[in-house]
């Protein structure tokens, strides 16, 4: 018995994910406290005690929609903040990281925002401040470093940092508009660019 339990199988699987994009769908349309077992488990076409076998709860269920994601992005930023690349190089890899990321899983940030923007739901508790501040932690590590390689002139770094993350977060919301055209991935690495640019030392400005 444990083993079946260790090892999901496909159809297993696959009903996991009809409840997950089920609540998804429906804490976007109604929110996470008006939101019932019922209604996500009639939307995923699967019975009550599959919610609770693989999620425990209602809470079980959006905790693993919010937190999945950012086991990702925790994973990126150690890994990026250490590669041998280029301060430009290093913020822009991982730009684009998140940014596809965000992209994956823009219901999921829609709902993000509505629940740390919005009036109270009722929602488990996620550190969604901690993950930004663990972004802002690597970007002022990269810009750090390239201040000391020399790639970066002498600024200050909080506030590089600040208009790093700036550009970052413009672009991000920009994908939750419900209008075209947004700045997508190559306008956030234009963007990146033309913030080293203006920070590059005169001698190294064409340098990549």
């Amino acid at each position: 018995m444990t083993e079946k339990k260790r090892s999901i199988k496909p159809d297993e699987q696959a009903v996991r994910e009809r409840l997950l994009q089920s609540a998804l769908d429906i804490f976007n349309e109604k929110g996470y406290a008006t939101t019932s077992v019922r209604e996500i488990v009639e939307a995923a076409g699967v019975t009550k005690p599959s919610l609770y076998y693989y999620f425990g709860s209602k809470e079980g269920i959006y905790t693993e929609l919010m937190t999945k994601p950012f086991g990702i992005l925790e994973k990126m930023l150690v890994e990026t903040a250490h590669e041998k690349l280029s301060s430009r190089q290093r913020v822009l890899r991982l730009y684009e990281g998140i940014f596809l990321l965000f992209m994956k899983n823009l219901k999921a940030a829609r709902l993000m925002y509505s629940i740390y923007y919005g009036p109270p739901q009722g929602a488990p508790f996620i550190d969604f401040e901690g993950y930004h501040l663990k972004i802002r932690e690597v970007t002022e590590f990269i810009v750090k470093d390239g201040t000391r390689s020399g790639e970066i002139r002498k600024v200050n770094a909080d506030t590089l940092t600040c208009v790093l993350i700036g550009a970052l977060n413009f672009v991000l919301e920009e994908q939750l508009c419900h209008r075209a055209p947004m700045v997508d991935k190559k306008g956030l690495a234009s963007m990146i660019a033309f913030i080293f640019d203006g920070v590059a030392p005169s001698k190294s400005k064409r340098k990549r």
